[in-house]
């Protein structure tokens, strides 16, 4: 059975209390804004995951719970995994690796940098910045999770919020 893959930046976040940690900062209002209008641009195709999953930073529990909010997506089914706070590509390859067999589609919201390597061990075309609620939903011709980094996607879509819905 192939497999989906949709990677998400949190939406954009408050850098306004210096003594926040960074693990805790909220997300802003533009932030509050984009990630409900990408959580309905997902809703209008029928986007729905088996899986999501999210890092246990707050901005990006946010996003996820928002965004899980518009596809109808429980909430209380989100996997909020610490491994993905600020993962560099081979952590999350050891998240994904590890997603049970049976779902098709993933879902996973996290940061940057990490993201946009990661995206970009995929891409055709090199993708400079993941913007912050951006989304690569990638489709891939394997049966197994563990397979997906020796494949290459047969589908590759690029979203964020400042780029007109399709």
């Amino acid at each position: 059975m192939a497999k989906r893959l949709t990677i998400i930046r949190h939406a954009k976040s408050s850098w306004e209390d210096p003594g926040c940690d960074d693990h805790d900062r909220l997300l802003n209002k533009r932030g509050l804004r984009n990630a409900p209008e990408m959580g309905a641009r997902l809703a209008r195709r029928n986007w729905l995951p088996d899986l999501f999953l999210s890092s246990t930073a707050r901005r990006a529990r946010t996003t996820a719970e928002i965004i899980a909010g518009k596809v109808g997506y429980a909430e209380e089914r989100i996997v909020f995994d610490d491994r993905l706070y600020l993962a560099e590509p081979g952590e999350w390859r050891s998240v994904i690796d590890t997603l049970a067999a049976e779902a098709t589609h993933a879902a996973c919201v996290g940061h940057n940098p990490g993201i946009t390597e990661l995206v970009n061990r995929f891409s055709d075309e090199y993708i400079d910045n993941v913007p912050t609620c951006g989304l690569i939903d990638m489709g891939f011709g394997v049966d197994a999770w563990a397979d997906l980094f020796e494949a290459n996607p047969a589908s590759f879509e690029f979203d964020f919020p400042k780029k007109s819905p399709p």
